[in-house]
């Protein structure tokens, strides 16, 4: 009887979730990201060490669209969906499963048929006039400290305004500094705290660009702030096949700027090909050839774990358990949920 109330308590709590039927109107408005973890509860590998992406996802009656740079008001492509029961449905490959719903929090899960549980993606997410309220409370006085989470928007795409006063003079620069801005004064100063290449003109360039810059900010909800201070970093390149600009708002990280680009195309092309010749090397019976491509893999592409899962899978075939075991334990601290379930079975001992 304990066994059967159970089975019944259990299948009462899934039931929940998938027959769960949600209001459209309860899921309209803007929704600010705070956590990301994978569906089997394994951690989110960030393209970069200490990367986390903000961001927002705003829904719309018939579309959605994701805003990646919460400071600037770019225009986002917006994707058609359908509210069905707890899914938002996108396509016939794709949908979000709605876990979780309530006035100020949502929870959502990516489904994709192909894909296992560690490779899709849950987001915590906090209605965004919620944390504002919450990063509001935290300031003290008339002086706002901006962050990611409360901060004035650029009207447009502040990466083109500089690359176009820069007008080719792109060069290899690397910058941080302060924007303060001064409301009641109608301007915008500009502090540089680090800098990689001194007595270079562009630096002076992108400083008055900037500092002309404060009719593009939009201050609605912050007339009560004396002074805004808002952190930047500025990586700036030039090589013989690009030249261009990038600027990360409310970030002295430069790892944080890289990380809202991602991955090269390369690492991900050729990661991808490298996995692939390591799968075509194993089933032909070439293992070592296998672990020899899984470990480049995993060296162009870090967030690519299956092939550290292959590889180990590789060793264990091969009956070199030891290395199989350093490879499960990798897994483990990088915080996934199937590595440490095969480390702590097989090497525990």
């Amino acid at each position: 009887m304990k066994k059967l109330i159970i089975t019944i308590f259990i299948f009462l709590n899934i039931s929940s979730c998938v027959f769960a039927q949600f209001e459209k109107a309860d899921l309209l408005g803007s929704w600010t990201n705070t956590h990301t973890e994978m569906k089997d509860g394994s951690k989110l590998i960030p393209v970069y060490p200490d990367y986390i992406a903000h961001f927002e996802i705003i829904f719309f009656n018939q579309e959605y669209e994701i805003d990646y740079y919460p400071a600037q008001k770019k225009e986002n492509s917006r994707i058609p969906y359908k509210l069905k029961n707890n899914k938002v449905d996108v396509n016939n490959n794709f949908e979000y499963q709605i876990e979780k719903l309530t006035n100020d929090s949502l929870i959502i899960v990516e489904q994709m048929p192909w894909l296992a549980d560690d490779q899709l993606k849950r987001f915590y997410l906090v209605r965004k006039e919620k944390i504002q309220a919450i990063e509001k409370s935290k300031q003290q006085g008339n002086h706002l400290i901006a962050n990611p989470y409360l901060t004035p928007i650029f009207d447009g795409n502040i990466d083109f305004y500089l690359n176009k006063g820069l007008n080719k003079k792109q060069t290899n620069l690397k910058l941080i500094g302060k924007l303060v801005i001064l409301p009641n004064e109608k301007r915008l100063a500009v502090e540089i705290n680090y800098r990689d290449n001194k007595d270079l003109f562009q630096e002076q360039i992108i400083t008055k660009l900037l500092e002309k810059s404060f009719k593009k900010w939009n201050l609605k909800g912050f007339e009560d702030y004396s002074n805004i201070t808002i952190d930047f970093v500025i990586i700036m390149e030039k090589t013989k096949t690009y030249r261009g600009l990038k600027i990360g708002l409310n970030t002295n990280s430069f790892t944080q700027l890289l990380g809202m680009y991602g991955l090269t195309y390369k690492q991900q092309f050729d990661g991808n090909k490298l996995f692939n010749l390591g799968l075509e090397s194993f089933q032909a019976g070439n293992y070592e050839n296998a672990i020899n491509y899984f470990t480049k893999s995993f060296e162009l592409n870090h967030t690519k774990v299956e092939a550290l899962y292959n590889r180990a899978a590789t060793y264990l075939l091969l009956e070199k358990y030891d290395e199989a075991c350093l490879d499960w334990k990798k897994l483990k601290d990088l915080g996934q949920k199937e590595g440490e379930k095969l480390f702590n079975e097989n090497c525990n001992n």
